[in-house]
């Protein structure tokens, strides 16, 4: 005689009857091919979107190359000149290319995508690809990264905002709780369908996703940021698929399920986005490019307090500079005053413009702050910010790219500098000297952000997507003892 298994636990036969809920809700999502060709359709022009832009960060990468090639034969080909002189004909840098932009191009099209250096100043950035956009350009808004943010959602709600209200309505969810399976159960097992559904979509993009990063010959650290942008993308999915559940159950119709489920994908993943940079522009405001170049150029020839002329701050150093070395002259000192005082005045603009800039981008962080505050009302913000981070598209790569560059900018002159400071040509004439030696040793380093740093910075992003979480779950939680206790 054969002894008989066990009965399963409780815990473990409701775990069970989820899954089984989940496999026949899973069932009637397929047989709804509206949805499943909504989201076919999404991940073919997604996934068109990531190849063709893996092209075209390729023949970017190609084109940035050659100028930085090409920029470092003109320096060396100047031959023997005044090093001073070599400091005003300056070079361009070109922005590096971020592979993950073919999956979110971020800020990538409005940054410029070159910084031309020289002496006693310091450039933005400049050549933005939204000023050399044609009329076809305003197609090119559509990215994988924007389908996941603001369509993907949309589908939830499609696939789910009837899964427990049309139920409701049609008194057949009555039937199902008298078969013996709790409303806990039938909640949970459509959730668990929903977000099933959602992590096959994001695994399907990141798959159409991989061919591009082989385009563009990512890394290991390209690919875990890649994973980093995934579980990210999945957690906000996570949070439109238990708001879609919660509300399904709570609503007394699918007609008002779909209504409130629509009302808050427009807020979260339209309105808010549009409205918070706006928000945060008005409260802090950035100064215009005029006003800001004046306002260096004065502070760098009259001083911080506009009684610090520079021919003044220059005559004191002659004076110090003489009664240190004891001489009566400039002509007898043992260095190129001329050297001397470019190397004092490319230390003070550099400070000028760097103290104007840090204030500028501090003004960008308080708008960044502010920014983050309207995530209260829309994860879509904090995911944007989390998915423009790890791809290397946000304000911060290329505020490190810019930093790269002045650090390089400010070796490069002094470099030149120190060269004329050096050297007292016979007669009272300027120095000359062979530029490619000078500056040879000194090498611009494209900076990278490591991914624990990224992480770090986008902490408070990942905790609002998880508080987010915590909501829609408390919203499953309250429908579901909600239906429980309906009659």
């Amino acid at each position: 005689m054969r002894a008989h298994s066990p009965a399963p636990s409780r815990p473990t036969l409701a775990i069970q009857q989820a899954f089984a809920v989940a496999s026949t809700q899973l069932t009637l999502m397929w047989r709804e091919r509206r949805v499943l060709w909504l989201a076919v359709a999404l991940l073919l022009i997604a996934g068109a979107s990531v190849l063709s832009g893996a092209a075209r960060m390729t023949l970017q990468a190609q084109e940035r190359q050659a100028v930085s090639e090409e920029e470092a034969r003109l320096w060396d080909s100047q031959g023997t000149i005044d090093p001073h002189s070599a400091a005003h004909v300056g070079r361009a840098i070109p922005a590096p290319v971020r592979p993950l932009a073919a999956l979110d191009p971020g800020l990538t099209d409005f940054l410029g995508t070159s910084v031309f250096i020289e002496g006693h100043a310091q450039n933005p950035a400049r050549h933005r690809a939204v000023d050399a956009g044609t009329a076809l350009s305003r197609f090119q808004g559509f990215s994988a990264a924007w389908a996941l943010q603001v369509v993907a959602p949309l589908l939830i709600i499609l696939a789910g905002f009837a899964s427990l209200s049309g139920d409701v309505a049609r008194e057949t969810l009555r039937q199902e709780l008298g078969t013996g399976a709790s409303a806990g159960v039938l909640i949970s097992g459509r959730l668990i369908a929903i977000a099933a559904a959602s992590l096959l979509l994001v695994m399907a993009m990141l798959l159409i996703s991989l061919p591009g990063l082989s385009i563009q010959y990512g890394g290991a650290a390209d690919i875990a940021a890649l994973l980093a942008l995934a579980a990210a993308y999945v957690l906000y999915l996570l949070v439109f698929c238990a708001f879609t559940v919660g509300v399904s159950a709570l609503a007394g119709s699918a007609r008002t399920s779909l209504v409130v489920l629509l009302g808050f994908w427009v807020v979260s993943t339209l309105l808010v986005p549009r409205v918070a940079p706006a928000v945060a522009e008005s409260l802090h405001p950035t100064p215009s490019a005029p006003s800001f170049r004046a306002g260096v150029t004065e502070e760098a020839e009259n001083g911080a307090d506009g009684h610090d002329p520079a021919d003044k701050r220059l005559d004191a150093l002659r004076t110090a500079l003489m009664a240190r070395y004891r001489v009566d002259s400039v002509y007898d000192l043992p260095v190129n005053f001329r050297g001397v005082a470019l190397e004092f005045a490319e230390a003070n603009s550099t400070r000028v413009y760097n103290r104007h800039f840090d204030n500028l981008h501090a003004t960008y962080q308080q708008q960044d702050a502010t920014q983050r505050l309207f995530a209260i009302a829309s994860p879509t913000l904090a995911l944007q910010s989390w998915s423009r981070g790890f791809a290397g598209t946000d304000f911060r790569a290329h505020l490190a790219f810019l930093r790269g560059v002045e650090d390089y900018r400010y070796r490069l002159i002094q470099a030149l500098n120190q060269e004329v400071k050096l050297h007292k040509a016979p007669g009272g004439g300027k120095h000359l000297a062979d530029i490619a030696g000078i500056t040879r040793p000194v090498q611009y380093q494209a900076p990278r952000q490591s991914l624990a740093g990224i992480a770090a910075i986008q902490g408070v992003n990942l905790a609002i997507l998880l508080a987010w979480l915590v909501l829609g779950l408390m919203a499953v939680v309250i429908s579901s003892r909600q239906l429980g206790r309906s009659p």
